[in-house]
């Protein structure tokens, strides 16, 4: 019956409260992330409230004052592109040349070309047929992109709320969990208190040194490319790296701006170097990486981030490699137990020797 109360209390607790479970999630993997910062900070003569206070200004340094620069040059060339969008629909968007020497389709390809995108008004008509009211749509499309934007606004301010708070009373809250840990889960909870910790601050680890690895190989990659703003544009990709699909999302976008130039090598060989580079990157770097902390195989970190994604989105990453560590432990325990069983059984132990092989020694000489 003790059980009772409590779960019945987690249950409400989940369902109240399941809409801001995530920005929750997230604070509670920043203050995990960051507690060796922290204790470094106050080892060097900081007071909590003055570390914790420096380890939020970073985060807000690190992450805030990019995508507010972000942000801000999207809205930008948001307004240029409607613009240029608008002279393409006055003037029609000729057939470039590279499509002309395409190999089996480029005759189908220019037809195409000229029917929907070569003559005046085209270039809405086509927008119209793909989503309706082109006007209307482009307006909602805005407005929901500003509602979204002001939603993870308020998470994200939630989410520095809870690492503040989770930052000065960390010892006051472990001191329960340990507490309530112990008494339900005497067997389990050691385990659980040591991996928790250490798969999410290697999981942080690989995210973090994965993008900005990905930001200086496909920013020279853009340089050699022929890509305007390298620099810039390597320092976009480092950060959209941090969440899965950004990576490819950037240099398919810049492929793309250079296949608009007219400049086809530089698009298709940055294509295919950014996809193999992903891939490496993606499917041997990032899993290793995070696979060293908890001791965990290279296929069940990759499985545990895969799935994690899929399944939870961008916090998937620190739930998959956490579950798996806490299989693999459990695996572990339970062979070193039966090993402990097998080598306390009378007769079984290494050092016993059967009859039938004493039969057969050698004498000794004398």
């Amino acid at each position: 019956m003790r059980w009772l109360f409590p779960t019945i209390l987690l249950i409400a607790l989940g369902f109240v409260l399941h809409h801001l479970l995530l920005p929750l999630a997230w604070g509670a993997v920043l203050v995990i992330a960051t507690r060796p910062l922290l204790e470094k900070l106050v080892s060097r003569g900081f007071s909590n409230g003055a570390a914790v206070a420096v380890l939020t200004l970073a985060l807000i340094a690190a992450f805030g004052l990019p995508l507010a620069v972000i942000a801000t040059s999207l809205s930008h060339e948001i307004g240029q592109l409607s613009v240029y969008l608008q002279q393409l629909n006055k003037t029609g968007l000729p057939a470039p040349e590279w499509l002309e020497h395409m190999p089996v389709v480029h005759t189908q390809a220019v037809e195409w070309w000229n029917a929907n995108l070569a003559q005046q008004g085209s270039v809405m008509k086509l927008l119209g047929e793909v989503k309706g009211d082109s006007v209307a749509h482009i307006t909602g499309t805005l407005g929901g992109f500003g509602a979204a934007l002001l939603a993870n606004a308020f998470y994200i301010l939630l989410a520095l709320l809870t690492f503040v708070i989770g930052q000065l009373s960390a010892s006051t809250v472990m001191a329960h969990i340990d507490v309530v840990g112990h008494r339900h889960l005497p067997n389990v909870y050691p385990t659980v208190r040591r991996l928790v910790p250490l798969s999410i601050r290697g999981t942080a680890l690989g995210l973090c040194s994965v993008a900005a690895l990905e930001g200086v190989v496909l920013g020279t990659a853009y340089a050699i490319a022929g890509a305007p703003m390298p620099v810039m544009l390597g320092v976009l990709t480092g950060y959209l790296a941090l969440v899965p699909g950004g990576a490819p999302l950037s240099f398919l976008s810049v492929s793309a701006l250079l296949l608009a130039k007219g400049q086809t090598a530089g698009a298709v060989g940055l294509a295919i170097w950014g996809t193999f580079e992903l891939f490496m990157v993606d499917k041997f770097i990032r899993p290793r990486i995070i696979g060293a902390s908890v001791e965990l195989p290279f296929l069940a970190v990759l499985f545990g981030l895969l799935g994690g994604v899929s399944t939870f989105g961008v916090i998937g990453l620190f739930v998959g490699p956490l579950l798996m560590a806490l299989l693999f432990e459990y695996l572990r325990m339970e062979k070193a137990a039966a090993a402990g069983a097998l080598a306390a059984r009378p007769g079984k132990t290494s050092a016993s020797v059967s009859p039938r092989s004493s039969k057969h020694r050698p004498k000794s000489s004398r």
